[in-house]
């Protein structure tokens, strides 16, 4: 049995053959590590939800909540601010008990220093 290919067929089989190609190559991942700091998800400012394994949230979380407890005065402030939402008057105030926030959780687990580093390079890379 003799095959013939016209010319409609050629094309597009050579389309099909070009697009399995790139689909291949775009499609393959590199398991290289990263050597430049993470970076936030669009425009997001919850840098934990970005650039924290579940392992290092929960570190956080654990050692958030041992710092407010230990201290009601920080609990009390911390406490405002999340329910007066994104006031930019707040702003200052929030840098502020987030310093004291930092402060007590390291005293709490001195651990979380590289954890910080990871959100303030993420914040870095966020804000350029």
């Amino acid at each position: 049995m003799k095959t013939t290919l016209s010319i409609p067929r050629v094309a597009l089989l050579a389309l099909a053959l070009g697009t399995a190609s790139a689909t291949a190559t775009f499609a393959q991942s590199t398991n290289t590590p990263s050597t430049t700091a993470p970076t936030c998800s669009a425009g997001k400012h919850h840098h934990e939800d970005s650039v924290l394994t579940e392992a290092e949230k929960a570190q956080l979380k654990t050692a958030r909540e041992a710092a407010l407890a230990a201290n009601p005065s920080l609990k009390q402030q911390y406490e405002t601010l999340k329910s007066e939402g994104k006031s930019p008057a707040t702003k200052a105030d929030r840098k502020a008990l987030h310093a004291q926030l930092r402060t007590a959780e390291l005293s709490i687990d001195p651990s979380l220093a590289p954890i910080f580093a990871k959100l303030d390079a993420a914040h870095k890379n966020h804000s350029e």
